[in-house]
């Protein structure tokens, strides 16, 4: 593996967001969200995509929940981008929170599997059984699925936009490769199940096009489509637009 692969990104990330000072962290969040939406690098979209995936991860430590204030309190010299990367550095809720218990139920009904069976079958490559546990409501299975080289895209984009869903049923899919794709990572964004501010850091790296949906969905958190609003705004008249 070379310097670039997106997992030796990540982990980098991931430390540095956990470990350094705040104001590193958020100088480079910052930087990145620059370097994407006002000059389109590539590079800077890989990041912003690994900082999202870190977040999974680094949400349910702790140490770093307690960390998100300081780092909330930290600012930058342009006004637009520190109101977007302290955006970045919430942790709202789903704008919808929960599968109704008889969704869960009708689910397990229609897999008629424990989970150890589950996770057996997601690994191995027969297509009915995906698609019968592309309705599953456990979170292993879903990162089993997404690991699975049969998986097509049009499976993981029913996962990531099924509703009524889970937040631990779509965080799974943020972390994978497949949040890589915009297609993916708007799905995701969209969907009012998804933590409120995971939809956010997806949001940040998505296409213009793409962030014009977005903005205009009423059943997301009014905080998403401001934050879609804002890049627009950005992209479209580049002096201070800051919410």
């Amino acid at each position: 593996m070379t310097i670039e692969d997106p997992a030796i990104i990540e982990a980098k990330i991931h430390n540095m967001l956990l470990n350094a000072p705040e104001y590193m962290g958020f100088s480079f969040v910052a930087e990145q969200i620059e370097a994407y939406i006002r000059m389109r690098q590539p590079d800077a979209c890989q990041h912003l995509i690994s900082c999202a995936r870190a977040f999974v991860s680094l949400r349910q430590n702790p140490f770093f929940q307690e960390r998100l204030r300081d780092f909330y309190e930290c600012s930058c010299e342009d006004p637009d981008i520190c109101q977007l990367t302290r955006m970045c550095f919430t942790d709202f809720s789903p704008s919808r929170a929960g599968i109704p218990s008889t969704e869960v139920q009708n689910a397990q009904t229609l897999i008629s599997q424990p989970l150890g069976v589950q996770k057996a079958m997601a690994r191995m490559h027969i297509r009915n059984h995906h698609e019968a546990l592309l309705y599953t409501p456990w979170p292993p299975v879903v990162k089993i699925l997404c690991e699975n080289p049969s998986i097509q895209q049009r499976d993981i984009l029913f996962m990531a936009s099924r509703r009524p869903s889970m937040n631990d049923l779509l965080e799974p899919i943020l972390e994978s490769e497949w949040s890589s794709r915009p297609e993916i990572r708007f799905a995701l964004a969209a969907n009012p199940a998804l933590n409120a501010s995971h939809a956010i850091r997806c949001a940040v790296s998505l296409p213009p096009t793409k962030l014009r949906i977005l903005a205009e969905l009423p059943e997301i958190h009014s905080y998403i489509r401001a934050f879609a609003t804002q890049i627009l705004n950005i992209q479209t008249h580049p002096q201070s637009t800051a919410l």
